[in-house]
């Protein structure tokens, strides 16, 4: 039997229309935008298959993120992308630790989120030790999509898994420790089934670790309520880290994959469009867009000038550029760059793209009195903001104010 690709036919309307807005839980809704927002770095369990690597921006797997996030942080990163995306749908947390491991931010994120956006779809992923716990808190905070990886329910499968879990302060190992896993995601599951929510399954599919169980674990998930089966191919790359990757455990195949879902969809709808996002994922799941709108650790400005502590240079008779970094609530003198000019008389301006633009991408914004149309639309091209609002005005004054410009729209600082 080939696994469903869709699960519309096994689902009634009531449910059909929660998730037509969801990515992760409709394959129609791919026109719409999530937002992972990682707020959450602690873990209560340890996996075999899982190295949270915080500071890895070139992966796309789950448990990395770039920078973790607080609260406030969150918020302002959230208000950031919903006024750029505006198919923006979904907001989840998802580590890059266990959202539940960190209950205080993960709730207090979702709390501010629901307050300032009614109309966004909430949900989490976590392992599911602790999630019965707080079903409740959930509810009200309006989550009703909530994914839970659960691997298997054999605890001998599991001390393959997981070499310990921090359970009401111990830390517990083997066969003890993937009983009282099991028993608390079964339980975690079926409370959060029971209160109405829409609960998908994540499970890594591991070559002769629990590729044979299956079709035991989907029966399981089904009974206990899960609405969504979701199986995805260990990730086990050496340079990872990971205890499997290290040991070089062999992925499964796309064939293995496929084979899998067949046997789980006899019993449960299928996800099959799963591109096992990283916990600060933005965009459509085929656009993932998390590196350009990840913080910057500083504010990098540019200002032409002619030696003068004022703004009063036009662009295309600059050749000496001040550099500034705001970074931290501080400005910071960089450098000075010099190049050649871009115009020498109105008759003679390159027809070429002046090398003054090349040497400022890195900047985020220009200070200039004016500038032609032609370089402008070419730093609009290279995400540089030309500025030229300060013509005449102090260069001290107009660093101040760009300061607690910055500071005013948000613009997220690591150091702020």
């Amino acid at each position: 039997m080939q696994p469903t690709a869709s699960v519309g036919h096994l689902l009634n309307a009531t449910v059909k229309t929660k998730i037509e807005t969801h990515p992760c839980y409709s394959k129609q809704a791919h026109q719409y935008a999530r937002l992972h927002l990682p707020v959450a770095p602690a873990c209560n369990i340890q996996c075999n298959y899982c190295n949270r690597k915080f500071d890895c921006s070139n992966e796309s797997r789950p448990g990395v993120v770039s920078k973790l996030l607080d609260v406030p942080q969150a918020i302002k990163r959230f208000t950031s992308v919903k006024s750029k995306l505006a198919n923006l749908s979904v907001v989840g947390i998802a580590g890059p630790g266990d959202a539940l491991a960190n209950p205080d931010a993960t709730f207090q994120t979702l709390k501010e989120i629901k307050r300032i956006s009614p109309e966004t779809q909430l949900c989490i992923s976590t392992n599911g030790l602790a999630l019965e716990e707080h079903v409740d808190t959930l509810k009200n905070l309006g989550v009703e999509h909530l994914t839970i990886t659960i691997n298997c329910i054999d605890p001998e499968i599991g001390a393959q898994i997981y070499p310990w879990v921090f359970y009401h302060h111990k830390r517990l190992r083997g066969i003890q420790a993937s009983e009282v896993l099991i028993s608390r995601q079964l339980a975690g599951l079926k409370a959060a089934s029971k209160a109405g929510m829409l609960v998908k399954i994540n499970t890594v599919l591991m070559p002769g670790i629990n590729d044979e169980h299956i079709e035991t674990l989907a029966k399981s998930l089904k009974a206990n309520g899960a609405l969504l089966h979701n199986i995805m191919p260990l990730i086990a790359e050496k340079e990872h880290g990971t205890f499997f990757g290290i040991n070089e455990h062999p992925a499964p195949t796309d064939n293995d994959i496929q084979q899998a879902q067949s046997v789980s969809s006899v019993h449960m709808a299928q996800m099959t469009h799963c591109k096992q996002c990283r916990a600060d994922a933005v965009g459509l799941l085929d656009d993932d867009q998390s590196k350009l709108f990840q913080q910057p650790d500083r504010y990098r400005i540019a200002i032409a000038h002619q030696g003068n502590n004022v703004i009063d240079t036009h662009f295309g008779h600059a050749n000496r550029f001040l550099i500034y970094d705001i970074q931290a609530h501080q400005t910071l003198f960089v450098e000075e760059r010099t190049t050649d000019k871009y115009c020498n008389g109105q008759q003679h301006c390159s027809d070429s793209p002046p090398s003054a633009i090349e040497l400022l991408t890195d900047c985020n914004e220009l200070f200039c009195i004016r500038i032609g149309r032609g370089p402008e639309k070419q730093f609009s091209q290279a995400n540089v903001k030309v500025n030229t609002s300060y013509a005449f005005q102090p260069l001290e004054q107009v660093l101040e104010m760009t300061s607690e410009r910055i500071v005013e729209e948000d613009i997220q600082l690591l150091g702020a």
